[in-house]
């Protein structure tokens, strides 16, 4: 059975995958200003100052994370890439590989 990659696919894939990054990069920064305005709100005293600090160490944690995962999904679009480009310069070599071989059997 033979195995058939469509190379096209893969990089378009990968190319949706980039999309999708700058989508959800997007909305990661819209997010990201309509919170920041948050620890105004909770005011000077003992409280609003230990909640502001809790703020900041959620939203540290939160953007590390959300981060983290962004640059993975363009790892995985690069990788997809890579795949397709090596899948299809390895076609060649082999396809090169047997027109040498054909030619020198004389045909």
């Amino acid at each position: 059975m033979a195995v058939q990659l469509d190379l096209e696919s893969i990089r378009r894939g990968a190319g949706e995958l980039d999309a999708a990054t700058d989508a959800v990069q997007a909305v990661v920064d819209q997010f990201r200003s309509a919170v920041e305005g948050l620890s105004d709100c909770f005011g000077g005293d003992a409280i609003g100052s230990l909640l502001d600090i809790a703020h900041q160490v959620v939203m540290e944690a939160l953007m590390e994370c959300i981060t983290t995962n962004i640059e993975d999904l363009l790892d995985y679009a690069n990788s997809l890439r890579e795949m397709a480009d090596d899948h299809e310069a390895a076609d060649n070599d082999i396809a090169a590989l047997f027109m040498q071989l054909l030619a020198e059997l004389g045909g």
